[in-house]
């Protein structure tokens, strides 16, 4: 007990927790969905803070890329497992908890079996299918989703809490269409924005685990890293929600690639390997590397033509329809939408999106 006292004194002595509140938060059971740039923090920040029960899910491996903001990782974890890294390195700093890795991907079929041990969620992922699915099956379950995510300079934080608040579809009712928004890997982030809105993340399930002030519930901060500045914004519970309003149509999870749209251009992915039989054996074959303005060029391949998601529709009366076009980008996710916007513009020709884009190449 003396340990106790004394790991967690600065705890403690806050009125606000004092030795009731360091007693629950030992008792807590927190789930972390994505061992990343926001879950590397949050991760290590309720590790110390003595949660007692902690589970992290996710199913990717170290990559070097990963080392300039997911800070749970160095150079000799390249090429392991995210969450078996990500536990050994917790239980080292704090031995007294208890931490469980889930080293696959959270879907429909698992997610309320996993929420069901946990008091409440911390969505660290980043990718809307995730989003969505968290927010839902917390919802279903009747626990908190504390939400957070980090682009560029700028990163958000609330609390989603279908009981006492708002819900994510109440905030986001529609999916953005895939491609539309870029990742981090995609537009860049800087580092430091993913260890302050992770550790906002840890700040917001402490409070809800003792007690302690209150929660972003129906509440959104926005923070600025680029100019130091935050807002505040009122996120307010939609009686119309189809999840959490007077008359939800939402009882079970869903088929969440199908809601954000990501199988509607499935037909027209192509794996790397089928890529390279069409290069080996064709010659009649267009390649666009699509990029945003504000990033760098992807230029994999040398032959390919560069164009700007934004340029995508000035295509379609330049490409030969009768010579099938190959789409790629850094994460196969801006291509799938170059797509998109060609065909709703009317482009006829057989069109591809380099599946897992150049990074799988």
């Amino acid at each position: 007990m003396q340990n106790f006292y004394e790991r967690y004194k600065s705890h403690i002595l806050l009125k606000e927790i004092g030795v009731k509140g360091q007693r629950r938060i030992k008792t807590s059971r927190v789930l972390i969905v994505g061992a990343g740039g926001l879950g590397s923090p949050l991760a290590l920040y309720l590790a110390a803070a003595g949660v007692g029960n902690i589970g992290i899910i996710d199913f990717d491996n170290v990559d070097v890329s990963n080392l300039q903001r997911q800070i749970l990782y160095n150079d000799n974890d390249i090429g392991k497992s995210k969450v078996e890294v990500a536990k050994e390195r917790i239980e080292k700093l704090n031995p007294e908890i208890k931490v469980c890795a889930y080293n696959e991907k959270l879907t429909n079929a698992n997610a309320l079996e996993i929420f069901k041990n946990y008091d409440i969620v911390a969505d660290a992922a980043d990718n809307f299918q995730t989003r969505y699915l968290v927010n839902d099956a917390c919802a279903l379950s009747g626990i908190p989703d504390v939400w957070a995510s980090a682009y560029k300079f700028e990163g958000q934080v609330s609390v989603f809490d279908a009981k006492k608040g708002a819900c994510y579809r109440c905030f986001h009712p529609v999916a953005p269409k895939p491609g539309s928004v870029p990742s981090c890997g995609e537009s860049g982030v800087i580092g430091g924005v993913t260890g302050i809105i992770g550790s906002i993340q840890a700040c917001e399930v402490l409070k809800i685990t003792t007690g302690a002030g209150a929660p972003l519930i129906g509440r959104l901060l926005y923070f600025d890293a680029l100019n130091t500045l935050t807002k505040e914004f009122k996120i307010a519970k939609d009686k119309s929600c189809s999840l959490c309003g007077e008359n939800p149509s939402i009882t079970e999870l869903q088929d969440y690639d199908e809601f954000c749209q990501i199988n509607n251009f499935a037909e027209n992915e192509i794996t790397p390997d089928e890529l390279n039989i069409k290069l080996k054996n064709e010659k009649n074959i267009q390649i666009i590397s699509v990029y945003e303005e504000s990033e760098k060029q992807d230029l994999v391949f040398s032959d390919s033509l560069p164009v700007a998601l934004n340029n995508i529709v000035f295509l379609k009366d330049k490409l030969n329809a009768n010579v099938e076009t190959i789409f790629v980008c850094k994460y196969g996710y801006k291509s799938i939408y170059a797509i998109r916007l060609l065909k709703e513009a009317g482009y006829k020709g057989k069109t591809y999106s380099l599946k897992g884009g150049t990074d799988k190449y």
